[in-house]
């Protein structure tokens, strides 16, 4: 499908001008740990699908402060040859240990950055925006300060080669140092840590899960498989609504991503977003 031009007016959204909500938790990874990215759709901005990282690799989080969070993007070029910067940048309070050697071990490596958006004034469903590709990468920058006035580093990132592209939005989850621990033989998987990823287990007897507990609306989780001799199946119908209408079994490394929707105060139904094996 390709691109099809639409009026564009002006929003709904009261007060669509002013500062956006922002996680102060910022997403970092090495592209070198991802296994496969998703791809855009035809318009070139929404990402479907879900980042895959290979088997023990994973992203990280890092706190900004909030005010200091700079999403800017701008287009420069010559005639017939525009193209895109889009260079994020945040200050982090302090200088742990942890931060030093994040910039010691990450300076001169190929990153990618997405700040999550959207559902912090709950003005739309959560996303994240995505900087960087395989192809044309982050470089890590910082200046520090450590004076009288106080500690704090600027983090700040270079593409050292213009993009075709704005940054993506991405709707689905990353993979971090550990997910949460979905019981044995659990048939209602509790998701009240919220959006992110929930660990299966090998079950002791076959194990059909029906449901997903403590969701709230756009919530996004990813359930993953364990394999074993007992793996857990999703069937669609009812609850789960599933891409073509294909049951999930939760074999090894098996990911499935869920979108909830209320139906109801408290009555969820779940889309299936991405799947990946």
């Amino acid at each position: 499908m390709t691109f099809i031009k639409v009026n564009i007016p002006k929003t709904n959204i009261a007060g669509a001008g002013a500062a956006q909500g922002k996680n102060t938790n910022i997403v970092l990874f090495d592209w070198a740990d991802i296994l496969s990215t998703p791809n855009r759709d035809s318009k070139g901005i929404k990402m479907a699908g879900s980042f895959v990282f290979k088997p023990g690799k994973y992203a990280i989080k890092i706190y900004a402060t909030s005010s200091s969070i700079s999403l800017p993007r701008s287009s420069e070029g010559e005639e017939d040859s525009m193209s895109f910067q889009a260079l994020p940048e945040f200050t982090h309070p302090g200088s742990p240990v942890e931060l030093e050697e994040m910039l010691a071990n990450l300076t001169n490596r190929a990153l990618g950055l997405a700040v999550e958006v959207g559902d912090c004034d709950g003005s739309e469903a959560p996303y994240y925006k995505v900087y960087g590709s395989r192809c044309n990468p982050l470089s890590l920058m910082v200046e520090g300060t450590d004076n009288n006035e106080g500690v704090k580093d600027l983090i700040k990132f270079q593409q050292f080669r213009r993009s075709q592209s704005l940054p993506g939005r991405y709707y689905s989850n990353f993979t971090f140092d550990e997910a949460n621990l979905v019981t044995v033989d659990a048939v209602v998987v509790d998701v009240a840590v919220g959006s992110g990823e929930y660990q299966l287990q090998d079950n002791t007897v076959a194990t059909a899960i029906t449901d997903l507990t403590n969701a709230e609306h756009n919530g996004t989780y990813t359930v993953i498989g364990s394999g074993g001799t007992n793996p857990a199946t999703i069937s669609s119908g009812g609850t789960f609504i599933l891409a073509a209408a294909t049951d999930w079994t939760g074999l090894a490394g098996a990911r499935i991503t869920l979108k909830a929707y209320e139906q109801a105060a408290g009555v969820f139904v779940f889309f299936e977003h991405s799947r990946s094996v």
